[in-house]
Order: C-alpha cells, then structure tokens, then sequence
C-alpha cells in the first residue's frame, strides 16, 4: 500500500514545501521592515498567525483541539512533544490568543527565509557556549515580563522514533522554575501521520486534522533547583499519556 501511494505522498510533500517557502518569500520583505523595530513585534505577530492560518488552508491542514483549559492567562514556558515539521506552524492556530515565542536551537539561524525570525524575534540558543544560553535566558526572562510566552520542545529536536518521544532536556524547566513560570503542557497527537520527517521526500504525508490537547498549566512558584527533575518528569507523563493512549500499539513496536 505503501508503495501504491508514493507517488501521492511525494507529491504533496513537494507541494507542502513550494507553498510554505512560497508564501514566506513572498512576505519576506514585509517581515523584514518589520523585523528592524522591537515596537513592530505585536504586529508581527498577527501577521504570523495571518501567514500560519494561510499556509495550513493551502495544505489543506486543520486544527482541532480536543481540550482547552478554561482562563488560559500566560506568560507560560510552553511544552510540547515535537514530531514533525508541522508543529512550529502549527502552533499558530493552537495558541492564536497567546502570544509566544519559538527558542530554539542555534541551527535554525542558518535555514532559508525562517532565520529571520530566529535571527530578529524569536530566540535561538547555542547550547554548546555558556554565554550564548546565558544571554537567551535573560532575554526569555525579558519577554516574559512583557508578557510573551516561550515555547520549547524539551526533547531538543525531532527524534526518528516519533511519534515515541525522546529524552526531555532539563532547559525548559530550568528556566520555568528560574522564572517562577507555569509549564503548559501540550500534546501533539498526530502531526507525525500528516507529515513525518523521515525520509525528507517518502515519510507520512497527506492533508487532514490535526488534534492537539492543551493541558492544565502546571505551577512552578516555590520550585527549587531540587525540583527540576520531578517538574520534567511530571511534564513528560502529562504530554506522553495522551500518546499512549491513542498510539501505545505502534509506539511499543518501535
């Protein structure tokens, strides 16, 4: 079956690709005028759920979310497992009342047309050189007091076992407990059947929902240093449950 429809999953990948660098291109300019003024930021940010809401429409890609917890009030470090390319984008149409920012790893600042954002708006950060990290904790502390969110996967990077989630890093709950911060949990729970990452042209890919579970925010005021590996662990079981539930089958096969 699967080879019956290769040629369908090649071609919408290389569809999913033309309209997403399409699109971005086309408002590269736009998003780089903005982009030289901190002020323009908020503004930014609606044109970024703008762009999201119209590249996942041209892919034929929906949102469904099956929970929401009522009083979503933020800042929040955001977590979420990360099984596909799908996830950054959509976000966007998870949290369209939040406004957050992407940190992420230093790589990103060398991808085509998305550096930009890493490189202006969002936050990237070099794991490997101290001060690097340093600086991107002050400034994700600096944007939580002007109100913006963080969003992080914790596993770093999207592992090839997905949707099996990989080991979380300790960043995340760090700075969440750092920052005094609630973590809101997430679970992505199928955007690895709507576009997989690996093989880049014959992975899973074809239009349809995705589902998502926000869950309740987890507390982090009166956290010590202590308490970073019980948060992370309780962060995982609340994300990974959801997956267990619906995927334990083909997870316990991988």
């Amino acid at each position: 079956m699967k080879i019956a429809l290769l040629p369908f999953i090649i071609i919408y990948r290389l569809y999913f690709a033309i309209i997403f660098f399409a699109v971005l291109t086309i408002l590269y300019p736009v998003f780089w005028i903005m982009l030289l003024n901190e002020k323009n930021f908020n503004a930014v940010w609606k044109l970024k759920l703008a762009t999201a809401r119209l590249i996942l429409i041209l892919d034929f890609i929906g949102i469904r979310k099956i929970s929401v917890p009522e009083n979503l009030e933020g800042p929040y470090v955001i977590c979420a497992n990360h099984a596909s390319y799908l996830d950054i984008i959509a976000f966007y149409r998870i949290l369209p009342k939040n406004r957050f920012l992407f940190m992420g790893k230093s790589e990103l600042l060398r991808w085509p047309v998305i550096n930009i954002f890493f490189s202006k708006m969002d936050i990237a950060v070099n794991r490997e050189k101290r001060h690097s990290a340093m600086r991107s904790l002050i400034r994700a502390k600096r944007e939580i007091e002007n109100g913006w969110s963080i969003v992080i996967f914790p596993e770093g990077g999207i592992p090839l076992t997905a949707p099996k989630m990989g080991q979380f890093k300790n960043g995340a709950f760090k700075m969440a407990i750092d920052l005094g911060v609630p973590i809101l949990p997430i679970t992505c729970l199928d955007n690895w059947q709507l576009f997989g990452t690996d093989p880049v042209l014959s992975a899973r890919a074809h239009p349809g929902v995705a589902k998502v579970i926000i869950h309740d925010p987890i507390p982090t005021k009166g956290l010590e240093k202590k308490d970073l590996v019980s948060l992370r662990s309780r962060t995982f079981e609340v994300i990974n449950k959801p997956l267990m539930e619906k995927h334990g089958d083909y997870i316990s096969k991988l």
